[in-house]
């Protein structure tokens, strides 16, 4: 996080600056929330996912069109609401690679069941090696959600068909029968 950036509102009036005033973290968090999810924002979500406030960094985290410079910043960053909202973005899964998934996947459990959800979407992971590491996770709420993944190889399926939990079991089994 850069501690000098400051983000602020200019106004100008016939080509000359008629106001501007600092802008405080919730102003921030509001616009980029609402600012347009494509590449021509990047210059913009870059500075504020450096902002100091994670409000602001998690409306940027959540971002489909993030470039890698931006994505790589925000993988990094240690809150675990920003990591929930960029395990979700189509950027992060194009840019995550095997080991930051297995990190993350021992990191949080909502992020564990983010990656459970989608494990056939990051184009870097290995899907049969984060499967079963997910297969294996301690919290049964992450394994239903791999369970629950059409895209779950049969393999993990099958061996998550006799879990101990019986709801696991049950969706595994379920999936089996699609």
């Amino acid at each position: 996080m850069a501690k000098d950036l400051v983000f602020k509102l200019v106004v100008s009036n016939g080509g000359k600056e008629a106001y501007s005033a600092n802008l405080s973290y919730e102003a921030v968090s509001s616009i980029a929330s609402g600012f347009p999810d494509n590449t021509d924002s990047n210059d913009f979500f870059l500075l504020a996912a450096q902002h100091a406030a994670s409000t602001v960094r998690e409306n940027v985290a959540y971002k489909d069109q993030l470039s890698t410079e931006v994505v790589e910043i925000l993988s990094k960053d240690n809150s675990i609401a920003v990591l929930r909202n960029l395990v979700r973005s189509s950027a992060f899964r194009s840019f995550a690679t095997q080991e930051l998934l297995e990190k993350l996947i021992q990191l949080d459990t909502e992020v564990a069941q983010s990656i459970a959800n989608n494990v056939e979407s990051f184009e870097n992971g290995d899907v049969n090696k984060l499967s079963a590491l997910l297969a294996n996770h301690e919290d049964p709420s992450v394994v239903v959600s791999l369970a629950q993944n059409y895209s779950t190889p049969k393999k993990i399926l099958k061996t998550l068909s006799t879990h101990s939990d019986p709801y696991v079991a049950s969706e595994a089994k379920a999936r089996l029968e699609d």
